[in-house]
């Protein structure tokens, strides 16, 4: 039990035998009465959001996770396959699992996946990760301060710099989607 104040971005928490993750945290100190945290959480079964709020006295039950190191092996539809890199034994993760990481994971890279009493929950991802131009318009000269769409191999599309072509790796916060520079 953790008590709410001691909540942080990104724990799970369980309430009503449901597994939810903090998406947004915010601590609320009224002028009269007690203060109290703000939650916004999702289900990390279902995907469904919903918010709580605490009592700042209020015990509240986290969930302990465990992050492993699996190699993504391939997809068959909407089931990826996972392989523990210790004791090689293959997990399934469904699409709903993966959520936004999707458009990040490559076959046969290894990824950080959070598991909860050894059932896989999702993919921990780093802040910055190199992705491939598959497709953009081509470079514009003479035009500043600009923007154009280029999407990557997997289907996301980021906004670019004019001078981005296509074949190039580019660096992108896997949190907001957005471009920071140019892989090196």
């Amino acid at each position: 039990m953790t008590v709410a104040t001691q909540i942080k971005l990104g724990n799970v928490v369980i309430l009503d035998g449901e597994l939810y993750k903090v998406i947004k945290l915010t601590h609320i100190t009224p002028g009269k009465g007690n203060a109290v945290v703000q939650t916004d959480l999702r289900n990390v079964k279902s995907g469904v959001k919903t918010n709580k709020r605490f009592r700042s006295s209020e015990d509240v039950e986290t969930a302990e996770i465990r992050t492993i190191k699996m190699q993504y092996l391939y997809n068959e539809g909407d089931t990826f396959h996972f392989m523990d890199q210790e004791n090689y034994q293959q997990y399934e993760l469904s699409r709903d699992l993966i959520a936004e990481a999707i458009h990040f994971i490559v076959p046969e890279n290894v990824y950080e996946v959070s598991t909860y009493e050894e059932a896989p929950m999702g993919i921990v991802l780093p802040t910055r990760v190199a992705i491939q131009v598959a497709q953009t318009d081509p470079a514009q000269k003479g035009v500043q301060g600009k923007t154009k769409i280029a999407k990557s191999e997997s289907g996301l599309s980021v906004k670019v710099p004019l001078f981005i072509e296509e074949g190039e790796s580019i660096v992108v916060n896997t949190e907001t989607n957005e471009y920071i520079e140019r892989a090196k």
